[in-house]
């Protein structure tokens, strides 16, 4: 789901889903607190979506045009696709932010269910 835009759902530990056009990038400290900054969808359930989801609370941009987030990942359980679109263009290294907190991974990347299990299992 990183890198791709379409409809996505972030499951919180609240049962709320925080709803995403977009997983931007993935931020992990030092000391193992993940991020991930997102681009965010309109609340309120997707269009066509199965009845069994329709009872969720849905949260979105809080205000129209204020669309960018950042999310704790230790407060996220699943992640489902709504609707996929495209892939984005990746972006230009010289444009990609950084902090000293962040180091970036060498190597194999895990998949996003792959990173909230490793977050969930160094939580608890």
């Amino acid at each position: 789901m990183i890198g791709r835009r379409g409809k996505f759902g972030l499951m919180l530990t609240t049962g709320d889903i925080f709803k995403v056009i977009s997983i931007t990038a993935l931020h992990q400290s030092a000391g193992g607190t993940i991020l991930l900054d997102v681009l965010l969808d309109h609340a309120g359930a997707p269009d066509g979506v199965d009845l069994a989801w329709q009872p969720k609370h849905y949260l979105g941009a809080p205000v129209p045009d204020a669309t960018r987030a950042t999310i704790n990942l230790a407060h996220i359980i699943g992640a489902v696709e709504f609707v996929a679109d495209v892939a984005l263009e990746q972006p230009n290294e010289d444009t990609v932010r950084t902090t000293d907190a962040v180091e970036p991974a060498t190597g194999h990347l895990d998949t996003l269910a792959e990173t909230i299990v490793r977050a969930n299992a160094v939580s608890a």
